[in-house]
């Protein structure tokens, strides 16, 4: 994949910010449960005593993925936690999620692919 200017005209391309290692990368508050409908609900796991979105093969288990066209969405975007809603396109945060994460979405639809086949 050729790389990608900063900041990305459209999150789609990129979905870097969804992917992590960590259990506990988002944390989800009552008043994100608050909107969350049972679909929603069901991509959030208890660690302790604490809320969070589910992690599987290092990325959010809500991100969806068109392997096709290479693009990654929200599955819950209305629903999505108030962590989520604060991440604005072009942000430093979202800059350092855009470098050190630079591969992680081409390795997670090369994965996608594989199980396809």
């Amino acid at each position: 994949m050729p790389e990608q200017a900063f900041p990305p005209a459209d999150c789609r391309p990129c979905g870097r910010c969804c992917f992590s290692e960590l259990p506990e990368y988002v944390r989800v508050f009552g008043v994100d449960t608050d909107r969350m409908d049972q679909r929603a609900m069901g991509f959030t796991t208890f660690l302790g005593n604490k809320l969070f979105m589910r992690m599987e093969e290092g990325r959010c288990t809500a991100l969806a993925i068109d392997p096709d066209a290479r693009t990654f969405s929200c599955s819950i975007y209305e629903m999505r936690p108030d962590v989520c809603r604060s991440l604005a396109r072009g942000s430093g945060a979202c800059k350092a999620d855009f470098e050190l994460k630079s591969e992680r979405p081409d390795v997670a639809v090369a994965a996608l692919l594989r199980r396809l086949q």
